[in-house]
């Protein structure tokens, strides 16, 4: 046990100003700004703690690819996927015809999602804060016209979150509003993407280089999908977790799962989990959800009672609809003949299709080169088993058609509606816990804006040798999931008020992606952390003033 920690029975003896569930970017962020504030925070998080010094930690490349003889039980799979700050949880999705159960690629452990993101931290366009006049025909979406808080409202803490991220960069050039942040310059493009970069502007478009939260140390590799090895990636583990725990008195207590909250009509009274010393009855003054979309609507929809019998802070039965995820299309590119890319590229951004002839399509994103083939075949089950015993063609058609090129990637945003939605499964998994269902299928909306873009997306790179990665249309995508427990300023039609308070629980906050009323077509860390810098002085205020 680190210097200064509690157990987790002296930690269950104590009452905590505040606790907050999740260590991603907005329970890390806000858990770190009370800590800070002299605030007693108590950090409850599921997944394993990857902090520096953490025995068996998997960093430098996938679990995958760092250890491959995990894949011989779903068990060690399974231990490694933990070790490398990844969600083990299965999802059920019941989109289709026939449901399907997979495992997302989304973080779990100290840092959530951010300690495997690729660290892109910029801020939403102004006209994302009034969504639903960027669509020519949102049709039976309940995007809104606009969000509870402005850009301008927004400002101060976009800023304040670059400072504590640390976000090196350029201004996009289509963005009049961000020509006076100012951010730390990032280093030029890479050899690898300078001719794109030139291809881009003398097609007249406005490539800009990715504002990233990163140091940019010798030999940085970027670490996009998984734990960085060189204190090189700025995320909420690194930049808020652990100054909270070794210099603000923070306490992190991990491997401990919450299952439901306890409340009464107005007031969250205990939060109730599964440690390995056994079950936990954990109590605060205040409650924080920062879960992830997926995993917040799930633990409030699992904390029905008599006082809330669709499920704690439900009364607009909306908690849990209204999921989004963004639409991505990766294509890889050979910019030029013999390229032979290796290296992490992760630079480019392109918003020149972002609202584009009175439409809104997203953003155009580099996502570095191809993993290794490995990365395929190292997984459990009878698809990697089949694989692994057709290694030698595998390798013959991957090295032919998917080695050397820079990925480009299309990110289009989706809408809201009530019925893409997160619920509770009737089934549990296979290690008895409570699963989570979801359902979630493109409308008409989504549909043709889809077809548009990747038409835009695909003209730019005509002149090129491409090859298609994927499409955005698959569930087993779900990278920026968002929406599910909406802020908005009417009770009926949202979960939080405009302070990421829940209607109808005095202490009961939500700062994870879940409050999102439209994703946008940018990443969203930056506005999470943002976010959370804000609802964090709101708590400060409202509940501890003196």
């Amino acid at each position: 046990m680190a210097d200064g920690a509690l157990s987790a029975r002296d930690i269950e003896r104590l009452e905590w100003d505040v606790i907050v569930v999740g260590t991603g970017m907005g329970g890390g962020t806000l858990g770190y700004s009370l800590a800070r504030a002299g605030r007693r925070v108590l950090f409850v998080e599921k997944g394993r703690s990857t902090l520096p010094g953490v025995p068996g930690t998997i960093r430098s490349a996938m679990p995958e690819l760092a250890e491959p003889a995990a894949t011989r039980s779903a068990a060690t799979y399974y231990d490694a996927l933990a070790r490398g700050g990844r969600s083990t949880d299965e999802v059920e999705d019941v989109s289709g015809r026939s449901a399907k159960r997979f495992v997302p690629f989304i973080g779990s452990g100290t840092g959530g999602s951010s300690a495997l993101y690729g660290m892109v931290c910029e801020r939403f366009f102004a006209q994302d804060f009034t969504p639903r006049q960027n669509f020519t025909d949102p049709g039976e979406s309940t995007v809104p016209e606009a969000w509870p808080v402005t850009f301008d409202q927004m400002r101060p803490w976009y800023a304040e979150a670059e400072r504590l991220m640390n976000v090196r960069g350029e201004p996009d050039p289509l963005r009049p509003e961000e020509a006076n942040v100012n951010l730390p310059a990032a280093p030029p493009f890479s050899n690898d993407n300078q001719p794109l970069v030139d291809y881009l502007t003398g097609r007249g478009l406005h490539p800009y280089h990715l504002p990233m939260a990163c140091d940019y140390t010798d030999d940085c590799a970027t670490c996009q999908t998984f734990l960085c090895s060189q204190s090189c990636k700025n995320d909420s583990a690194r930049n808020c977790v652990l100054p909270a725990v070794t210099e603000h008195g923070a306490q992190l207590l991990t491997e401990c799962r919450v299952v439901r909250i306890d409340a009464d009509r107005t007031t969250a009274r205990q939060v109730v989990c599964e440690h390995p010393s056994g079950q936990l009855t954990l109590r605060a003054k205040v409650v924080v959800l920062a879960a992830g979309a997926l995993a917040t609507p799930v633990l409030l929809l699992n904390s029905r009672s008599g006082d809330w019998p669709r499920g704690l802070a439900n009364g607009s039965d909306w908690v849990g609809r209204n999921l989004m995820r963004h639409l991505l299309d990766p294509v890889e590119i050979w910019p030029q003949t013999d390229s032979t890319i290796t290296a992490a590229n992760k630079e480019i951004g392109l918003n020149d299709f972002y609202f584009y002839e009175g439409q809104k399509y997203g953003t155009v994103q580099s996502f570095g080169a191809i993993p290794p083939m490995e990365w395929l075949l190292n997984r459990p089950g009878p698809q990697g088993r089949a694989l692994r015993l057709m290694r030698p063609a595998v390798r013959r058609v991957y090295e032919k058609f998917f080695t050397g090129g820079l990925i480009l990637a299309a990110m289009m945003e989706d809408l809201p509606y009530l019925d893409n939605r997160v619920l509770l499964s009737d089934h549990p998994g296979s290690d008895g816990r409570q699963r989570m269902r979801m359902q979630y299928r493109l409308h008409a909306n989504e549909l043709e804006r889809h077809s548009a873009f990747l038409r835009l997306f695909k003209g730019v790179l005509e002149p090129f040798r491409t090859r298609g990665l994927g499409s955005g249309k698959e569930n087993s995508n779900m990278g920026h999931v968002c929406g599910t427990c909406r802020f908005g300023a009417d009770p009926t039609t949202s979960v939080l008020d405009p302070q990421n308070r829940a209607h109808e629980v005095d202490n009961l906050y939500v700062v994870d992606t879940s409050f999102f009323p439209s994703s946008a077509g940018l990443n969203p860390s930056l506005t999470v952390a943002a976010n959370a810098l804000r609802v964090a002085e709101h708590v400060n205020q409202a509940h501890f003033a003196t």
